[in-house]
């Protein structure tokens, strides 16, 4: 499996995350506001499927 452009932006976006954590958790904790869950949740995911993904399938003829 190579590794190609999209899985180092999922990686970049993922470790992103890592500093973005502090906010959320702070935000959730201290102000109950869960409407920032979401988005977290679907910028883990896509972060996660980019850096995952092998790419469009080809095929061999």
């Amino acid at each position: 499996m190579a590794f190609h452009w999209f899985n180092i932006i999922g990686s970049l976006m993922l470790l992103f995350a890592l500093f973005l954590n502090e906010i959320v958790y702070l935000n959730v904790w201290y102000d109950s506001n869960f409407t920032v869950i979401v988005p977290a949740i679907l910028y883990l995911g896509v972060g996660l499927w980019l850096s995952l993904w092998g790419g469009p399938r080809r095929q061999e003829a």
